[in-house]
């Protein structure tokens, strides 16, 4: 752990401007889990993260509280966990005068298209019954117009850095997905 933040300190987030026919700041999310990814307890691993424009504003790491039967129930906690932390941003901007086009529905990406099937389409309950009834609450958050799934490939899902080891190359393209960017190589290229 300390290796990596000595070889990562001069790194940070740059925002930039979006261009877009939509108002708004490009406000949009991707969600993503393992499945029984610790060894000991073969629980999952739940992440998310929130940008505006091209740069994070919120994420998110946690070990699931329960076991999952499949990758899809796991995928779909995950999904319930991106949703509240939706609902808190989308309350926060609200309360900060924010009106854009993209605060509500609030774009989720999700790369398991069987979560996100559970998720829209209450025909597939039979599918899901045993999963815990408060990861029910995406569906609620889908009715009412408060969040929008829609699905993207696995290897250009964004959340897998907060979820999976990742080798050197996929690290250096999650970097680049987060928007960071060495300063060190700009101030060298400033004094020149």
């Amino acid at each position: 752990m300390i290796c990596y933040l000595q070889t990562t300190e001069h790194f940070g987030i740059t925002y930039r401007a979006i261009n877009s026919n939509k108002s708004g700041i490009g406000l949009h999310a991707y969600s993503d889990s393992d499945y029984a990814g610790d060894i000991d307890t073969r629980k999952s691993t739940s992440g998310y993260v929130f940008y505006a424009g091209n740069g994070p504003i919120s994420w998110r790491s946690a070990c699931q509280h329960a076991v999952t039967l499949s990758s899809t129930e796991a995928e779909y906690y995950a999904l319930t966990e991106a949703a509240k932390e939706a609902i808190w941003l989308q309350t926060l901007l609200t309360e900060l005068g924010y009106s854009g086009d993209d605060i509500k529905p609030l774009l989720v990406y999700g790369d398991n298209t069987g979560s996100l099937a559970i998720a829209e389409n209450l025909e597939h309950h039979q599918r899901a019954k045993h999963i815990d009834i408060r990861a029910h609450f995406i569906r609620q958050c889908i009715e009412n117009g408060s969040v929008e799934l829609s699905y993207i490939p696995t290897d250009q899902m964004v959340a897998d850095g907060f979820t999976k080891p990742l080798t050197n190359a996929k690290h250096r393209m999650f970097i680049k997905q987060l928007g960071m960017e060495s300063y060190r190589q700009k101030q060298n290229v400033s004094k020149l």
